[in-house]
């Protein structure tokens, strides 16, 4: 039985509703789960990583005072720019990643990267099928948005107008920047104890 266009927007809107409900439980746990791993190295994952997880990278880099190593990739067609329209809205923003070419996720890599953030359900699918992907070491970067925006996914704008790029830039630069505030924190010496 096919699910109607209706019936399709009506699941989605259940379960945007359902993540709405579980969204300050979820940035709670993986705040905590991020402290206590307190990661030296941070992968970022999309479908193309010619859109999303490049940028995210090149926020993070460019506000990261080197202690975390950062990279992105993707699990399709590698050796691609990112799209012309990401471009110019990153570099609108102060953000500058021309020299930046696609790559897919290599062999291996998910076993020895400590914190590996996805923006979508398809990444997270496609995640869960790849040799050495670490549960544990998973997050959605949607889980870490400071307030509530309407939906957990970082969708793809690949192809889409540029509201939508500057939407979903908005979100990642929120998100990265709430991810470094909780490195931040977990890297910084404990103070005196009481006494």
């Amino acid at each position: 039985m096919a699910i109607t266009g209706t019936a399709r927007q009506a699941l989605v809107r259940l379960r945007d509703r359902i993540d709405q409900s579980l969204h300050a439980g979820r940035r709670e746990r993986a705040a905590a789960r991020l402290t206590e791993l307190n990661p030296s190295s941070v992968l970022f994952v999309c479908l193309g990583n010619v859109c999303r997880s490049p940028y995210a990278e090149r926020v993070f880099v460019d506000g990261n005072p080197g202690s975390v190593r950062v990279d992105s990739a993707g699990f399709i067609k590698p050796g691609r720019p990112p799209a012309d329209l990401a471009l110019e809205v990153a570099a609108e923003r102060g953000i500058h990643h021309s020299d930046h070419r696609s790559r897919t996720l290599a062999p291996g890599e998910l076993e020895v990267a400590e914190a590996v953030f996805l923006f979508d359900r398809f990444n997270k699918a496609d995640l869960m099928r790849t040799p050495g992907v670490r549960r544990d070491r998973l997050f959605w970067l949607g889980d870490l948005e400071p307030e509530w925006q309407g939906r957990r996914a970082i969708l793809d704008p690949w192809g889409k107008p540029r509201a939508e790029f500057e939407r979903v830039f908005d979100q990642i630069e929120r998100c990265v920047a709430e991810l470094q505030r909780i490195l931040a924190e977990a890297a910084a010496p404990a103070g005196p104890s009481p006494g």
